[in-house]
């Protein structure tokens, strides 16, 4: 007898049971497995989603642009100094390629490539294995154009008899890429380039950052605010759908002062005066009279600054006629015998003996260049004639302070506020020491140092009637197209007295017409100005050098209403001795044009 038995029916039960019962479990399981990842982590998982699908694109900003003026009266068009231009890199995907000679073919007739780049790019384009490789850099946006068309023509052709899921939809299917790309460009070339700066890289060696002058002064305003677009793509990497983000902000334009006339002529009067005197560099500023506005800046040697990285060396960048410091010799004069008037210590007739040196404390003498002795001399010789004992003579009763007070308000010792990179204060804190002797040699120019801008303002205060006013490169700020800014010409100060003006001024058109700087004179004008011969120290002697000179002259015209004030500056020609005969004659064939292009009618 089996006391163990159990009928068929009653194991199905429980096998049907158990199987119930696991089902229940297993689904229970999966219940709350979704449980906690739809509704407990769905946060988690859903910002996981979106980032998977969600892309951000940065939006690059438009560089703003520099303009001149095609001229300097009102209305005067604009004329692109700095601009932005469209190029593209090319380059394939060879992996994807399917007619390699065809792709070629293409690139050969529309790029004009010579028969050793076409075998080039077609190795290049049957390398099956890559899926990058370069095709050509820097095209302009026509060729880029005709390529996509002829390449449309090349995809059309590949899709005739293929299924709707085979045909290629796009030029970039085919395996070809068009990376745009802005960069700066800058027309003139060397012409203004040491106002304008250049487009260089960033310490991290890639991104793109203005270079000294106003590219580099003016870097955030220029350069803009990048944007983004923040939103969703599909599973090819396009955008689907975008609502968030922000919005690109382009950098904005600026016009200069500068009349691109006017900044051509006395550029290549420099550079042709160079070659003539064996200088080696040279300065010229053109500024407006009244106003302060710089009309024309030019320096040599020069640099383009489309291919800056072609420089022999980085000094070439520096924009000598703000950043170059240097003793400015005997045009110091007109500034110090008018601080001697305005004081009311002399007067342009006020005589005085000169015996060729003056003597001070510690048995340091001065004399005048080539020991020469004149005699008996009013104010007017003593500037015509360049005499360093005169000036030494008309200043001399002048307290110490009282002086380098005038010269602050000259604008010396302080940067030009001109708005642009490296322009540099000078140096006149040896007026500050205690005895004559630092006075009196900066009454002729030597013991300080100036910048050519801070030379030619502090001239412009004679030419302005007393007032120094603040010289400007950039006259308006535009955003789309809209002017947002605009420059107001300033007066900072009225330096000396409209009658102080009036005479010294008077005193150097009698210096171009009767003293040294005959050769700065235009037929039929009143010029007034006056010649340096600037002595250079040696830095490693302490002394001063035999061999090397700056020479500079400074002036306006016409003089009873002058409508410029201009300053040209040589340094170490060898072809002259003096600035008589080199600065003041480079002077005087600009001044020519300039009262040409102005239209002043002669006296």
């Amino acid at each position: 007898m089996n006391f163990f038995h159990v009928n068929e029916h009653q194991v199905s039960s429980l096998r049907i049971n158990a199987l119930q019962g696991v089902i229940f479990f297993l689904i229970l399981a999966i219940v709350a497995r979704l449980f906690h990842l739809q509704i407990m982590q769905n946060d988690t998982y859903m910002a996981m989603g979106m980032e998977q699908r969600s892309v951000i694109r940065d939006i690059r900003p438009e560089r703003g642009r520099i303009f001149a003026l095609t001229s300097a009266d009102e209305g005067g068009d604009y004329y692109p100094l700095a601009v932005n231009k469209v190029y593209y890199e090319i380059s394939v995907n060879p992996s994807i390629i399917t007619r390699p000679q065809n792709v070629t073919d293409i690139f050969v007739e529309v790029l004009a490539l010579e028969e050793d780049e076409a075998e080039k790019v077609l190795k290049k384009v049957k390398k099956t294995e890559a899926s990058f490789e370069m095709i050509a850099k820097d095209v302009s946006r026509e060729k880029v154009e005709l390529l996509k068309e002829r390449f449309e023509e090349l995809r059309f052709d590949i899709n005739k008899g293929k299924t709707d899921e085979e045909k290629i939809e796009s030029v970039e299917d085919l395996g070809l890429n068009f990376y745009k790309n802005i960069l700066r460009y800058y027309p003139d070339k060397e012409i203004g380039s040491h106002i304008l700066g250049f487009l260089g890289y960033g310490d991290d060696g890639y991104s793109r950052v203005g270079k000294y002058g106003l590219e580099g002064y003016f870097e955030h305003e220029l350069a803009g605010d990048g944007g983004q677009i923040v939103g969703e793509a599909d599973v090819a990497g396009r955008l689907v759908s975008s609502n968030e983000g922000k919005s690109v902000e382009n950098g904005l334009d600026f016009v200069l002062t500068i009349d691109r006339t006017v900044q051509y002529a006395a550029c290549k009067a420099l550079e042709k005066s160079l070659a003539e005197y064996d200088a080696e560099s040279g300065t010229v500023i053109i500024m407006e009279t009244k106003t302060g506005a710089i009309r024309a800046m030019c320096n040599y040697p020069s640099f383009d600054p489309n291919n800056y990285s072609d420089v022999d060396s980085a000094d070439v960048f520096n924009n000598n006629a703000v950043y170059h410091s240097y003793e400015p010799g005997s045009v110091m004069k007109a500034i110090s015998m008018a601080i001697a008037i305005d004081q009311g210590k002399v007067e342009p007739d006020s005589t005085y003996k000169d015996e060729g040196e003056i003597k001070f404390a510690g048995g340091k003498v001065i004399r005048n260049a080539g020991n020469e002795e004149y005699g008996l001399v009013d104010m007017k010789e003593v500037l015509a004639s360049s005499i360093n004992t005169g000036v030494v003579h008309a200043t001399s009763e002048i307290n110490n302070k009282i002086y380098e007070d005038y010269m602050k308000k000259f604008g010396f010792g302080e940067s030009s506020g001109l708005g642009i990179s490296q322009d540099l204060s000078g140096n006149i804190s040896s007026l500050a020491k205690e005895g004559d002797i630092f006075k009196a040699t900066a009454s002729y120019g030597q013991g300080i140092t100036v910048t050519a801008m801070q030379m030619v303002n502090a001239i412009n205060v004679i030419a302005n009637r007393g007032k120094l006013v603040q010289p400007y490169l950039v006259s308006q700020v535009m955003q789309d197209d809209e002017v947002i800014d605009e420059h107001q010409p300033t007066v900072i100060r009225q330096v000396i007295d409209t009658a102080t003006a009036s005479k010294v001024s008077a005193m150097m058109v009698h210096v171009v017409d009767s003293g040294h700087a005959g050769k700065a004179a235009v037929d039929g004008y009143y010029v007034a100005g006056k010649t340096g011969t600037a002595q250079v120290a040696n830095s490693e002697t302490g002394r001063y050098d035999d061999e090397k000179t700056i020479h500079n002259f400074v002036g306006f015209a016409p003089n009873d209403d002058p409508k410029f004030t201009m300053i040209v500056k040589l340094d170490y020609p060898t072809a002259a001795r003096y600035s008589s005969d080199t600065a003041a004659p480079l002077f005087g064939e600009i001044a020519k044009f300039l009262l040409e292009y102005y239209q002043i009618p002669p006296k």
